[in-house]
This record gives C-alpha cells, sequence and structure tokens, in this order.
C-alpha cells in the first residue's frame, strides 16, 4: 500500500480507489438501466454459409422479434436481410430457441419454447421471408 510518512494512506491512493469505484458504480448503474434484448441467439449454419441472428423484446402489451439472416454467396460477397416473424404471443417465447436446417440451408425450422417450456416451430425460407435488405 501506499503510505504517507506519518504511517497513513496517501491521498492520491484514496483519490485513485474512490475514483474506480466511483466509475464502477456508474458503470454497473448504466449497464442495467439500458435495456436489452430479452432473448438473444446466433445461430451458423452447418456450412458456415448463413448465420442467424435472433432477437426478441417485450414490453407490458407487446413483444418485438427480428431475425437477421446473414449469407455468403459463391463470390464471397455477404448479404443481410431482415426475416419476418410469424408470432403475435404478448410474451416472451423465443428463450430456448435452436435451429433445424435444410440439407441446402435456404430453409430453417426455429424450434423454440418459453420460460414454462411451451412453444413449437416455424420455418424460415430465406428467399420468401428474408426480403427486407439492411
Amino acid at each position: 500500500m501506499i503510505r504517507d510518512d506519518a504511517g497513513g494512506l496517501s491521498p492520491l491512493f484514496i483519490f485513485t480507489v474512490g475514483s474506480i469505484a466511483f466509475l464502477l458504480i456508474v458503470g454497473a448503474v448504466v449497464w442495467f438501466a439500458i435495456p436489452g434484448a430479452s432473448a438473444k441467439h446466433h445461430f451458423v449454419s452447418p456450412s458456415g454459409r448463413v448465420a442467424l441472428d435472433i432477437g426478441e423484446t417485450c414490453g407490458e402489451a407487446s413483444c418485438e422479434r427480428r431475425i437477421i439472416a446473414e449469407t455468403i454467396a459463391a463470390d464471397g460477397s455477404k448479404s443481410r436481410r431482415g426475416c419476418r416473424v410469424p408470432l403475435t404471443d404478448t410474451h416472451l417465447v423465443l428463450l430456448n430457441a435452436f435451429p433445424l436446417w435444410a440439407a441446402d440451408e435456404q430453409t430453417v425450422e426455429i424450434v423454440y419454447a418459453d420460460a414454462a417450456g411451451q412453444g413449437g416451430k416455424f420455418p424460415l425460407n430465406f428467399a420468401a421471408d428474408c426480403t427486407a435488405t439492411e
């Protein structure tokens, strides 16, 4: 420890520790004050050519669900598209999700379940359901 000649702690040491503690407290407050996605998943197809980002945030009366599909073409170019999510539930249903990829990776079934284990699955056809480009 840093001590001054009288045997006490240095004012610089106290100021440094106090500043670090203050920054940690402010950081924690900001971290918990910013709402994040209630459910978030990232899946990659077996070949690595398709990646899915799934997010779900629910408020008091509605939920917002987003799926972004990123595909890599044969020439190496990438495209990102937003996909329609056919769920209208007003509570979190994508807490547990898992993709079942088709052999050609042009479609995927998303199997999902809420906190109570209730859920189902829905198909996602990238050509038909993912048309919103970024």
